[in-house]
């Protein structure tokens, strides 16, 4: 039996030109756009078991975010969520894509809250998984330490080193062949698109992005994660009045590997209610 990381070559990673800046991804399937963007440790592969799973019934789309692997980086080294949300317009304009379910992981959750902010006319569906919900209300000294921490461990320990320490925290089943994948993932991480995410996470929220009781918004919580903690996110949830909260009882952080099969079944139940 094929390891995941030899079930991840069959989504070869694609490129596309954005006037002059590199865009990579994966992509699989055919029907209504699917787009999935990663949080601040991971890359597209880490979608494996979505692209896989989900390819019958969605055109599935798993972007680098830039600066992470073979895309290239932001303009500004001091990003808010709506430099991402640009991006991510430009990529779809250039893929033909208008009307999407966009579903944001970590800190993919605030870049996509982001996205359907601004271009609200894209997306059908907005789902929050895992959401990092980021600091800008912190104090300056809280700040530093998140925008300093994560970009420190990579000089430190590098990706290997970094993914050993980390990735035993991000799934609640984190296997030797999970944990391989992971490794993988962060190994496509460079430390410009790494600290550029991180002073993201630093000095920006998701709450800026979100709206009262918006419509077609639908979060998921995991209730083993200790990173992005389930009673956090229901509060985002209570406090935005939003659709519906998914609880998945089994998974941590990396919900959508942890527990693909119950993660699957909540995009697949929305596709069904047509949204």
């Amino acid at each position: 039996m094929m390891t995941l990381v030899e079930q991840l070559a069959q989504f070869e990673v694609k490129h596309i030109d954005l006037a002059g800046v590199q865009q990579s991804y994966r992509e699989a399937g055919q029907g209504p756009d699917l787009v999935l963007l990663h949080g601040i440790s991971s890359g597209s592969g880490a979608w494996l078991k979505q692209l896989q799973a989900l390819s019958p019934h969605f055109h599935v789309l798993a972007w680098d975010a830039p600066g992470y692997g073979q895309s290239d980086v932001l303009a500004t080294d001091q990003p808010n969520a709506l430099d991402y949300a640009h991006r991510l317009k430009a990529w779809l304009d250039a893929l033909g894509v208008k009307q999407v379910i966009l579903l944001g992981h970590s800190l993919g959750a605030m870049q996509a809250a982001a996205f359907q902010a601004s271009y609200p006319e894209y997306v059908r569906a907005l789902i929050l998984a895992n959401p990092a919900q980021g600091y800008y209300s912190a104090d300056a000294a809280q700040q530093a330490e998140v925008y300093a921490k994560r970009p420190q461990m990579l000089q430190q320990l590098g990706a290997i080193g970094m993914a050993k320490l980390r990735g035993p925290h991000l799934a609640a089943h984190c296997s030797a062949e999970v944990l391989h994948l992971i490794t993988v993932m962060m190994q496509g991480i460079g430390l410009a698109g790494f600290t550029a995410a991180s002073y993201l996470l630093a000095y920006d929220a998701i709450k800026r992005y979100l709206r009262p009781q918006q419509a077609h918004t639908h979060v998921i919580k995991a209730m083993l994660d200790g990173i992005t903690p389930p009673q956090d996110i229901q509060d985002l949830a209570d406090q935005f009045q939003l659709q519906s909260c998914y609880a998945l009882e089994q998974a941590g952080h990396l919900s959508y590997l942890d527990q693909a099969t119950q993660f699957n079944q909540i995009l697949l139940s929305l596709h069904d209610a047509k949204m």
